[in-house]
């Protein structure tokens, strides 16, 4: 059922991608100093809180597509409406400069217009990315991702050069994400510019996956932009260092989470678990191991990659690894709810309302804030992962029980099964 070597291309790409973040963070805490790189970090924090349920359409796509017959899914109406959809985004960002530049004490609106930019590209490229993987494309994707990360790193490095403020990490990361959508918008077109397309993408999907990823990586977000509110200039930067550090562990699991998702998605509406604990093994393995690297190894990471002046960030450093290793194993939670489509993934915003709690009551310090988000991904992990087994469970058994009644009530089951939300 697994596409071993095509989606390990996948993961591979994905990987280099957070290397070559978490490069331009180094480079960016250097070129900046703490109280700039502070900002920067909230605003990038924020940036991935706002694009959640934006890049969230793409697992809601690849589910459908993943499933369905080949080419029998029409992409026209969901690409005219996410290209209506950034247009309002960018208009909102221009309406919106005073208050955010208030909220985060920016001293400027262009950070703000390229934020709007960056979000506004993740929402255009959803739809073909989550197409192109749920065809199992995932050599061209893991390019587009990569040559996009490049242009971001260049474009935020050769303007902190010249100009040492918070405007060159957000005008790289729109450049760079302007650039992956218009790749993925072009790859798509080329390939469905013929044969039928007699289906539409269900919306209830895209909305499910939407509202689920939201309410997960809300905690990758929640605690940064807290750090900017509450702690001093310089706290916040150290917050900003130790998150960058430690997401690592994050994005090495959901690379692999989002690499075997079809597979996973395809399994489920088969009654088929194999792929389900496959990919468990590979997205605990790469993100724990990589939590346990980092927490053992955090002063060699602070000192070599920011600098001794953000040796403050060491501790939060080596709770946020492990946090952050947990996400990457809920985002894997997440995705296999939603192959079963089933309304558990809204528990993920339990998670989030545990964080914000925790934040709003004690936030003296960025070791205190880092344990408020270690406490909060904890607590959902149990949950989902308690979940996640009551549905491999009752998998299981329609499995067994399609074998006992033939093999025409397993096609049966795979071709018009009702919804896990349903049962």
């Amino acid at each position: 059922m697994t596409d071993g070597r095509g989606r390990h291309q996948l993961t591979a790409g994905l990987l280099v991608v957070s290397c070559l973040s978490f490069a331009a963070n180094a480079v960016f805490s250097r070129l900046l100093g703490a109280s700039v790189y502070g900002a920067v970090g909230s605003v990038l924090a924020l940036a991935a809180l706002l694009a959640i349920p934006l890049s969230a359409v793409q697992a809601g796509v690849t589910r459908q597509v993943a499933v369905a017959a080949p080419g029998a899914h029409s992409l026209r109406r969901p690409i005219v409406v996410t290209a209506g959809g950034a247009a309002a985004i960018v208009l909102a960002a221009a309406v919106l400069v005073p208050a955010l530049d208030s909220l985060l004490h920016l001293h400027g609106g262009w950070v703000v217009l390229l934020l709007g930019a960056y979000l506004a590209a993740i929402l255009v490229e959803g739809v073909p990315r989550g197409a192109l993987v749920g065809e199992r494309r995932y050599a061209w994707v893991a390019l587009a991702v990569v040559g996009g990360s490049v242009l971001r790193l260049a474009v935020g490095w050769l303007w902190a050069l010249r100009w040492p403020d918070a405007v060159g990490p957000l005008a790289g990361a729109a450049v760079g994400e302007v650039a992956t959508a218009a790749v993925l918008l072009g790859l798509v077109a080329a390939r469905r510019a013929r044969g039928p397309r007699d289906r539409a993408l269900r919306v209830r999907d895209v909305g499910l996956s939407m509202a689920g990823f939201t309410g997960l990586l809300s905690l990758m977000s929640i605690d940064t932009v807290a750090a900017r509110h509450w702690l001093s200039a310089e706290g916040s930067g150290y917050y900003a260092a130790a998150s960058a550090a430690g997401s690592i562990a994050y994005f090495a699991a959901a690379s692999a989470a989002a690499a075997i998702f079809p597979d996973v998605a395809k399994g489920a509406s088969a009654d088929d678990g194999r792929s389900f604990w496959i990919g468990l093994g590979e997205v605990a393995l790469l993100g724990l191991g990589s939590a346990a690297v980092l927490v053992v190894a955090a002063p060699v990471v602070i000192a070599v990659v920011f600098g001794h002046r953000y040796d403050a960030a060491r501790v939060p450093l080596e709770v946020l690894s492990v946090s952050y290793g947990l996400l990457g194993v809920l985002a894997y939670l997440v995705g296999h709810h939603l192959a079963h489509r089933s309304r558990a993934v809204l528990w993920s915003w339990a998670g989030a309302a545990v964080l914000l709690v925790a934040v709003l009551v004690a936030h003296a310090t960025p070791t205190q804030v880092a344990l408020d988000a270690l406490v909060a991904t904890g607590s959902l992990t149990v949950l989902l992962g308690v979940v996640s087994l009551a549905l491999e469970g009752r998998s299981r058994e329609r499995s067994r029980a399609g074998r006992r009644t033939g093999p025409g009530a397993r096609g049966l089951r795979a071709s018009s099964a009702p919804p896990a939300d349903a049962r």
